[in-house]
């Protein structure tokens, strides 16, 4: 896939990214990320961006550990729980993914900035 630049917003902070993934696919992984700093910000009633940005990332980190082992957070979950969740774990591997690339391509840019 060709490497395209994109521009996104998170938190308040706008980005612009290199990456082979397809845009509809970033804007998801951007809105499940801005739903989990959402969930964050209300739960927590933590209103400083980088705070909710970290809590957000170590929820989503929990949730694929979870997945990987097996292990559930709630033990009474169904069957119709455990495939929503397994939906879910896979779309945060993905994320995961993606946020890896996205440091990646930020590194790349910031050394070129960094150069004269």
């Amino acid at each position: 896939m060709p490497v395209r630049t994109l521009r996104i917003e998170v938190l308040g902070s706008s980005f612009t990214i290199q990456t082979d993934e397809t845009p509809e696919y970033l804007r998801e992984v951007v809105a499940r990320f801005t739903r989990k700093t959402e969930e964050v910000r209300a739960a927590s009633r933590v209103s400083d961006p980088l705070k909710v940005a970290v809590l957000a990332g170590l929820y989503l980190v929990d949730e694929l550990e979870r997945a990987k082992t097996g292990t559930r957070a709630d033990p009474g979950s169904g069957s119709a729980r455990e495939t929503a969740e397994a939906i879910e774990a896979e779309a945060d591997r993905l994320a995961l993914r993606l946020l890896e690339r996205l440091d990646e391509g930020l590194a790349r840019v910031e050394a070129r900035v960094e150069r004269p």
